[in-house]
């Protein structure tokens, strides 16, 4: 897509007024690349959990999981762009996490959106395989719906960014999907950790479901992050 054709996709799936405060705001408060995971785990991972990651990214939230759950913890990556993976365990080294942290190539569930390099050596891990965690997250590019529908396990936390335009079901389905597993949605933001409200998370759900690149007047952007724990 080119420049010009994307800048006209944001102007035209974003409210003109919630688009022009909501930029200024992300832009002057630095926001932090994956801050609204981040500030999930914060809230929600202990010292000795086992994580689950699913889409490692950057590795920004793997990192933050590391050092929160500690030596008697662990955490479990999986990425499935070849590059991106190769990245993670070069990260994993220079933070000295690598006895905490390990790094999967692998797909879990559908290749939907996967980036970061080439998946085609990647293993593919299907949702019922995931292994029993405490913390489990997904920023995995629309493959949260295929696993949230299909795994078996039940972490005590489940933290999801929500990608609506790389998915058919309604916008809704994710946070409808926590409900109905037992889990009680304890915290929605922006992608840059800007705490939203439910009509808020209805609306920036909503609009990102044709673009995914939405802006709330408070600064919000998406994707949604939202973080679920079992009742």
């Amino acid at each position: 897509m080119s420049l010009l054709r994307y800048a006209h996709t944001i102007y035209k799936y974003n409210d003109f007024v919630d688009l022009f405060f909501g930029a200024c705001r992300y832009v002057s408060a630095n926001a932090l690349s994956e801050k609204g995971i981040v500030d999930a785990h914060h809230r929600l991972t202990r010292s000795g959990d086992r994580v689950v990651i699913i889409g490692g990214g950057d590795g920004v939230t793997a990192v933050t999981a590391a050092k929160l759950v500690g030596r008697s913890g662990s955490v479990q990556v999986y990425e499935g762009g070849d590059r991106a993976a190769g990245r993670l365990t070069t990260l994993c080294v220079r933070e000295a996490i690598s006895g905490i942290c390990t790094i999967h190539h692998a797909v879990v569930g559908p290749h939907i959106d996967v980036y970061g390099g080439d998946f085609a050596t990647a293993a593919h891990v299907a949702p019922d395989e995931i292994p029993d965690c405490d913390v489990m997250e997904l920023d995995c590019e629309g493959s949260e719906v295929e696993i949230l529908r299909s795994m078996t396990i039940r972490p005590r936390a489940i933290i999801v960014e929500i990608h609506p335009f790389l998915f058919a079901e309604d916008p809704a389905w994710v946070t409808d999907r926590l409900v109905e597993l037992g889990y009680r949605i304890v915290y929605s933001s922006g992608h840059d950790g800007t705490e939203i409200d439910d009509d808020d998370l209805h609306k920036l759900l909503t609009r990102s479901q044709q673009c995914g690149v939405i802006y709330l007047k408070n600064g919000a952007r998406s994707p949604a992050v939202v973080a679920g724990v079992s009742e």
